[in-house]
């Protein structure tokens, strides 16, 4: 939710600028952002600390501050200090033909003055200037709307780390403190000890429930063997039992080498099935690329999937998973589930399908020493095949340079989603307050 405030000079308020910001008010509607509006103008310091209150106590995702006309810089100013902590979006607008005269409210000289306000003292908002009807100025108040709204709910995210970073990834370790207070989540670590006594509990009839739950997503090949089928199943109930338990929106599982060579049966399918039920999850205790998958997912309502890098023929690039893949993006209408690929590193089943192709977006959160940068890219992901006749895949011909790509790489898993989010993503940096590297 949104807050909508109208800030205004008494002497200036009338018929015109109540107009457009009612029309203001209902294109926000239109474009499905839900708004909690500020009735009265403001007009004074009084009326904008009442304003300021008000908000803070609807627990607004951020606020919009609509420049109706002329104001004084220190009205504004008594709102802004109340809500300072919440993403800001400044809105002014020119002048206007009514009844064959160009017209003002004196919005967009406003705007200018209090944008050099803020910028002076290094207020972080989002500036947009336009009409209401302005097609480009809807789309940046959509991006606002929704990063305002995942910025807030990346504070609430608790995400669970079953295990550590796997074989070693240096790019996978991560600050605890720094990416709570930085970027938002609270990572509950737990060892694969915990979910495998879990699992082991589980009855036979929760798993026999748990088989015919995974029937609905794919179909099982003949090589999956109904042992290794019973004791995927038990992962994937006893993972769902920990997610309630713990509060937890997403989780990534230390695949490598306890579940994979010790316990003997991979955590791809049950991941999978719970990416599909809204739980955001992801792998080899990579937890910048499970964070990375979190914001897409904030940012789009949609589910999200990632890949490795895998390799690139001039502007493609190949991104694939080694067995996990939300069963929804599937090219295929039936998906499947098989034996895992030969390998001495592994054992278990997984997913056997090819990404359906589309427009998608591509990121990875990165940490550098006491900060972080996102790296992103958008392309259309093609039609492709199963990598080495195993692995969920996809090709994305990107539309940047792959030279941008080749220098910013920082890390081999990014998170994918279908869909434009260049713009949200660009305004969530900003809120967060850190740089973006867009290929």
């Amino acid at each position: 939710m949104i807050g909508f405030v109208n800030v205004c000079h008494p002497d200036y308020v009338n018929k015109a600028v109540s107009d457009m910001a009612n029309k203001a008010q209902s294109v926000l509607k239109a474009k499905a952002i839900e708004i909690y509006v500020i009735e009265a103008p403001v007009i004074d310091y009084r009326s904008a600390e009442e304003a300021g209150k008000e908000l803070v106590h609807a627990r607004v995702d951020g606020v919009i501050i609509f420049l109706g006309s002329w104001i004084e810089c220190s009205t504004a100013m008594a709102l802004v200090r109340e809500v300072e902590h919440m993403p800001m979006c400044l809105w002014g607008f020119g002048m206007f033909m009514e009844n064959g005269t160009l017209n003002s409210t004196g919005s967009y000289v406003s705007f200018a003055m209090f944008k050099g306000s803020m910028d002076r003292v290094g207020y972080r908002y989002i500036p947009v200037l336009g009409f209401p009807e302005d097609t480009n100025v809807q789309k940046e108040l959509v991006a606002f709307a929704r990063a305002s709204s995942g910025y807030q709910r990346l504070k609430h995210l608790r995400i669970g780390l079953i295990g550590y970073s796997a074989m070693s990834i240096y790019p996978g370790t991560f600050d605890h403190l720094l990416m709570r207070a930085k970027i938002g989540p609270e990572i509950e670590q737990m060892d694969s000890y915990t979910l495998i006594n879990r699992a082991e509990s589980i009855s036979e009839v929760e798993c026999g429930k748990a088989v015919e739950h995974f029937n609905q997503y794919a179909k099982m090949r003949s090589d999956v063997e109904n042992s290794m089928l019973c004791k995927t199943a038990k992962i994937y109930v006893a993972l769902k039992q920990l997610c309630a338990e713990h509060g937890w929106g997403s989780v990534n599982i230390k695949c490598q080498y306890e579940f994979s060579k010790e316990y003997k049966a991979v955590p791809c399918v049950p991941l999978s099935v719970l990416a599909d039920e809204g739980i955001v999850s992801s792998c080899e205790g990579d937890i910048l690329n499970t964070v990375s998958m979190a914001i897409l997912n904030l940012l789009s309502g949609e589910t999200v999937t990632y890949g490795d890098a895998m390799n690139h023929t001039e502007n493609i690039v190949k991104f694939s998973t080694c067995g996990f893949a939300p069963f929804s993006l599937s090219r295929e209408k039936f998906p499947e589930i098989r034996k895992f690929m030969p390998h001495p590193g592994f054992t278990g089943i997984q997913t056997s399908f090819v990404l359906k192709p589309g427009r998608v977006t591509v990121m990875r959160l990165i940490e550098d020493q006491s900060d972080y940068h996102i790296v992103y890219m958008t392309g259309e992901g093609l039609d492709t095949d199963l990598r080495q006749e195993y692995m969920p895949a996809i090709d994305v011909r990107l539309d940047g340079d792959i030279k941008t790509l080749i220098k910013s790489y920082s890390g081999q898993h990014y998170a994918i989603c279908y869909g434009d989010y260049s713009d949200e993503i660009e305004v969530l940096a900003q809120i967060l307050d850190i740089k973006t590297v867009r290929v």
